[in-house]
């Protein structure tokens, strides 16, 4: 490991001169000192912020070696290596304290590097390495030309290097050889074409030209070729400068180099800035894509728990129901039992004192078939209602108004209760019959309930009519009304007017479920002068 890690620092540093020996090409001058774009800097940045700490050294070496070929004397050549080697972990400790992700996703990321490039990393460098050439008297400019062509030679190489790297780094799994060749001729022959055979003489023009082109593979191809593209173009702009071809050989050869640096700093500021921009705009479609599928399925999970939980609810109401139904059917078989009691009483005692004949035996075979044929009718009409139906139908409203009254009445007799019925003829409604039926038994037994025992002239009036196509029906009652403090909670779950033992609180609950849910109506209630008036519009 330890052998790697020094053959790594050796080939780094080798390829930092060799790089370093290129930006002097392109500059016509063999000096540490320089405008060119500086590309040893932004291979030394990318590969500290990728590999961190490790290849220092091959930073040092690599610039101590490059500053002594320059003529710089061994002294300040080892102080401007060791500044630079203070830059890479300079650049290591800003990167973590503002939190900076390599992965360049974003482009508050992109801001924070050419921030720390610009305004940090190549000031610090700028600053400590010319002051070094002055102290040693190896300046062969003035200080401010000097420290402007070392910061902006630096930053340039950085600007165009780093952010090409370290997304070609995070990519390289999906890196298409092929694509790369493909951009590296394109763009070559495009700068050619425009530089050599079109004479185009106007950097603006020239800008105008290139950059469609670059957004093109930014956004059909991916960013990593883009970064491939201008840094493709500025070395065939640096080659045509070199070789006296094209635009930017109509100056001094630094007014060259500026104009160039400028020409590629323009490119890298919107090919980045708009890359990110749509790299974002991916994620965040994806992440949307993702919370929306998310979304769905916890919707789907919720609706089914509802759904679940209402069919609990709805057994629970029946089970309810069932309670009540079970009273009314003691209720009516109270006086059945009776005569029943009472004939057989009659027949024992003419048994035991021997005066049974045929004709009593008729007679009391005539009365009790009577009196439990009334009985198994009774449970018959009970069970009807709990009978579960699996299809919709049409069904005439009369027929479930008739059946209600007719497993109410025994009660309704009893407590004195008058049912004012008037219907239109003929209305018909649709749906599951039982549930509906339902509904109108919650209603009419909470009426029922409502009335106390020194109410006179208890009644409850039944009226519907059609109108429009909706079926209009209301319930309305004597009985003195419900409070209006808790009149708008009354459809609430749970919520009952009926101490703990009598109500359960989900009557009007699931009413208004069948209405509202399984019928596609609506169901409201609210207070008259003398009680309560219940509406269901279907």
């Amino acid at each position: 490991m330890v052998k790697n890690i020094y053959m790594i620092n050796l080939l780094f540093a080798l390829f930092y001169v060799l790089a370093g020996k290129l930006s002097f090409y392109f500059a016509l001058e063999n000096s540490i000192v320089t405008i060119a774009i500086f590309f040893p800097e932004g291979i030394a940045l990318a590969l500290v912020l990728i590999y961190g700490k490790k290849v220092i050294p091959g930073i040092f070496i690599g610039q101590l070696i490059l500053a002594l070929s320059t003529d710089v004397s061994f002294l300040p050549a080892m102080c401007i290596a060791i500044i630079n080697s203070l830059e890479a972990l300079l650049a290591l400790y800003i990167s973590k304290k503002i939190h900076f992700d390599k992965k360049l996703l974003t482009l508050k990321d992109i801001y924070l590097l050419f921030f720390m490039i610009i305004f940090i990393l190549q000031p610090f460098s700028a600053m400590g390495g010319v002051l070094t050439l002055t102290y040693f008297s190896s300046l062969t400019s003035t200080f401010t030309q000097s420290l402007f062509s070392w910061w902006f030679g630096n930053v340039m190489g950085q600007l165009l290097l780093v952010p090409m790297i370290l997304i070609l780094y995070e990519n390289r799994d999906n890196i298409n050889i092929k694509d790369i060749i493909l951009v590296m001729i394109s763009f070559s022959l495009i700068n050619y074409f425009l530089i050599i055979i079109l004479q185009i003489d106007n950097i603006a023009l020239l800008f105008s030209i290139m950059i469609p082109s670059i957004m093109l593979v930014v956004r059909y191809i991916g960013l990593q070729y883009a970064g491939i593209a201008v840094l493709v173009i500025t070395i065939s702009s640096l080659s045509m400068s070199r070789m006296g071809i094209g635009i930017f050989t109509t100056d001094t050869v630094t007014n060259n180099l500026i104009n160039i640096n400028f020409y590629i700093l323009a490119h890298l500021a919107i090919v980045y800035i708009h890359g990110t921009l749509i790299i974002e705009k991916e994620s965040l479609v994806g992440k949307l894509a993702i919370l929306n599928q998310e979304l769905e399925k916890r919707v789907q999970v919720e609706v089914k728990k509802n759904r679940e939980k209402e069919r609990l609810m709805m057994y629970q109401s029946r089970l309810a129901q069932m309670g009540e139904m079970i009273a009314l059917v003691a209720h009516q078989w109270k006086q059945p039992l009776n005569t029943l009691s009472m004939i057989t009483s009659g027949i024992y005692r003419d048994h035991s004192m021997h005066k049974l004949t045929e004709e009593k035996m008729e007679t009391f075979h005539k009365s009790s078939q009577r009196q439990i044929q009334g009985m198994s009718e009774t449970i018959d009409t009970f069970r009807n209602f709990f009978k579960p139906e699996k299809k919709v139908k049409e069904y005439k409203l009369t027929e479930s108004i008739d059946y209600i009254l007719t497993i109410l009445s025994p009660v309704f007799e009893e407590k004195s209760i008058e049912v004012i019925v008037n219907i239109e003829e003929n209305i018909m409604l649709k749906g599951y019959q039982n549930e509906f039926d339902q509904v109108l038994l919650n209603i009419m037994n909470n009426a029922k309930d409502a009335f106390s025992e020194q109410h006179n002239n208890k009644t409850i009036w039944i009226t519907a009519k059609e109108i429009d196509s909706k079926v209009s029906i209301i319930i309305e009652d004597n009985a003195g009304g419900i409070d209006e403090a808790i009149i708008s909670q009354i459809f609430n779950l749970y919520f009952s007017t009926k101490n703990e033992l009598n109500g359960t609180g989900l009557g009007l609950y699931i009413s208004k479920i069948i209405i509202e849910k399984n019928m596609q109506g609506s169901i409201a209630v609210k207070n008259t002068t003398e009680g309560a008036v219940f509406s269901i519009i279907i």
